[in-house]
């Protein structure tokens, strides 16, 4: 055990987990954020599914050939507000250079390696604790309509193979074996790439889980409703913070945060490279035809996960800068999507809740975990898409940075000197 005290700053699933394993690790850890609660901003509704083998880099070949007919609006699935935004330029630029073949390999590796840590770390954590969060080994199928897209993905498939990381290329014949409703789809399918290993869970009700067992340690505090007004740095090292409930002192502080507080990083001199990507989700109860496996539906960008009672419907991308409003038109798409494609899986004239997030998205894809812009600050952010799936992976390797000892994985590509941070 240790007398140090880390302040956590973010509490969504990336700032609770590292709170969580710096507690385990024996620091005292004070927990900040705006918010009331954990997990009810980006990790509140989304997708739900641990995609462990699919963490493929955004940023690509394809992506950047499409990038014509996105800026037109001619994929429903992506939506570029074109405005003055000096921030936007300069991640473009970067995301567009990640998007060279070498590059998007490197970091699906980089990703790949983290997410099948993350998926270790889970389930140790699960072994010693029980977790309520509707956890189950669903396996997720993606499914493929244009036969083009679909030899792409075969081809990525062997690519992946190679990097230790199972799928298997299926039929049409043998989609449908696996999920009958696919029969009905509105296209024939050309086939679909399976992971047995991937799994489905609530990102929001784990967060609450874990928050439960951390309220009862008296070496771990939660200051929810606490805005972080400034950094206040003294040599190299933050001295304290200053927010909206007093001053806030630490021997370290582990930035957890979305994409909204950079401001403040760039207050002391730390330009992160992170930009909102914005998602949308839609919950309805789900009935006994809804799929057992996650299923990913390419040529509409929409995932579809049963967790529990509910079905969860979730998709876009919209880079829209910071306007939080509802989109409904993007709802109704993801709606439309499921009515049309698995018209038995819910109870969709009772939609319980909608959703509109920020995905932190760095042009890499990869996050930014370690120690940077003070000798006690660390970084632990910029997961855009997959914050769930790689939150137990990051805030073990980043616990393992605090403490200054041997990394359980190799950090190539999440270091922030990868992403141009000193």
């Amino acid at each position: 055990m240790t007398n140090k005290t880390i302040a956590v700053v973010g509490a969504g699933i990336i700032g609770v987990t590292s709170a969580y394993m710096l507690r385990q690790a024996g620091y005292k850890v004070v927990l900040v954020d705006a918010e009331h609660g954990p997990a009810l901003k980006t990790s509140f509704a989304n997708g739900c599914q641990l995609s462990y083998s699919y963490v493929d880099a955004m940023s690509s070949p394809s992506l950047v050939k499409k990038l014509p007919k996105l800026l037109l609006g001619a994929d429903p699935a992506f939506r570029v507000n074109l405005f003055p935004d000096l921030s936007l330029l300069k991640w473009g630029s970067r995301f567009l250079w990640q998007g060279q073949a070498a590059r998007e390999q490197k970091n699906t590796q980089d990703l790949l390696r983290l997410s099948h840590y993350s998926r270790q770390v889970l389930h140790q954590l699960l072994s010693q604790s029980a977790l309520e969060f509707a956890h189950r080994e669903s396996g997720k199928l993606v499914i493929y309509t244009n036969p083009q897209d679909f030899d792409n993905a075969k081809a990525r498939v062997a690519q992946k193979r190679a990097w230790g990381c199972k799928q298997e290329i299926l039929t049409p014949q043998e989609c449908i074996a696996i999920q009958p409703s696919l029969q009905r789809l509105p296209k024939p399918l050309a086939g679909g790439i399976y992971a047995a290993t991937d799994e489905v869970g609530d990102p929001h009700r784990f967060a609450n889980q874990l928050l439960d067992q951390l309220v009862k340690d008296t070496g771990f505090e939660a200051r929810f409703n606490c805005r972080i007004e400034k950094i206040v740095r003294k040599g190299s090292s933050v001295q304290s913070l200053e927010t909206s409930t007093g001053s806030l002192c630490a021997d370290a502080y582990v930035w957890a945060t979305g994409a909204e507080s950079l401001p403040l990083l760039a207050d002391i001199g730390l330009n992160v490279p992170i930009y909102p990507i914005k998602g949308y989700s839609l919950t309805v109860p789900a009935t006994e035809s809804a799929p057992d496996v996650c299923i990913t539906d390419i040529d509409n960008k929409v995932v579809v996960a049963r967790v529990g009672d509910r079905l969860r419907i979730a998709g876009c991308a919209d880079i829209v800068g910071y306007d939080p409003r509802m989109d409904q038109q993007r709802i109704a798409h993801l709606l439309q999507v499921c009515r049309s494609h698995f018209p038995d899986a819910g109870h969709y004239n009772e939609v319980l809740n909608t959703w509109a997030g920020f995905r932190p998205v760095t042009p890499s894809s990869v996050p930014i975990i370690g120690q940077a812009g003070a000798d006690n600050l660390f970084l632990n952010m910029g997961h855009g898409m997959l914050g769930w799936t790689l939150a137990l992976g990051s805030a073990s390797l980043l616990t393992a940075q605090v403490k200054q000892q041997a990394l359980p994985i190799d950090a190539t590509g999440m270091r922030p000197e990868d992403h141009g941070i000193s």
